[in-house]
């Protein structure tokens, strides 16, 4: 993948439009963390394309076939924390570029308590940042407002002592979060 194009110094994007873009990117990461699969899914256009460390996902099909088999390792006891977001037209849309934080705060097999609403003090270092990865989406507007049409996730870097040993979907299934 190459890099990020560059930015401009001010996108001339209507406040509405750069306000409630942001507030998709930051619904799609809330999504994402409590494993709302069908939403994750329906964020992104039938035909949306997601380059990822992993590889170079898909339509529909292929996304939820990578969140099913290739992604739940990244999901437990882990919070999404987006930040530095810059907006700009991108002919029938918008670009959003921002810093996607992945913070390991708790063990996988801790993460139900935690979601549970007890408190867990650990003394092990968490929380702490996982993964760092610059973002990129190009978001298209539909009827049912912002969907993702590219997503690019850039060079990507991770703390190796925050990671499961096990990063294949049956390891991380137990302790997946559950939609109330």
């Amino acid at each position: 993948m190459k890099p990020f194009p560059r930015i401009s110094p001010q996108g001339p994007v209507a406040e509405a439009d750069r306000v409630s873009a942001i507030d998709f990117v930051n619904r799609v990461n809330w999504w994402f963390e409590t494993w709302d699969v069908e939403s994750m899914i329906d964020a992104f256009t039938p035909d949306a394309v997601a380059f990822h460390f992993h590889g170079t996902i898909r339509n529909h099909a292929g996304i939820r076939h990578f969140f099913e088999h290739d992604y739940p390792y990244l999901i437990a006891g882990v919070a999404r924390v987006a930040g530095n977001h810059i907006v700009d037209n991108d002919g029938d849309g918008v670009v959003v570029r921002y810093q996607n934080l992945l913070v390991r705060y708790v063990e996988p097999e801790g993460a139900r308590a935690l979601g549970a609403g007890q408190m867990v003090e650990r003394q092990n270092g968490l929380p702490g940042i996982w993964l760092y990865s610059p973002m990129m989406d190009r978001l298209r507007r539909t009827a049912d407002g912002w969907k993702i049409h590219e997503r690019y996730i850039g060079g990507t870097t991770t703390n190796a002592l925050l990671s499961p040993a096990d990063h294949s979907a049956a390891a991380a299934a137990p302790f997946l979060p559950e939609l109330g």
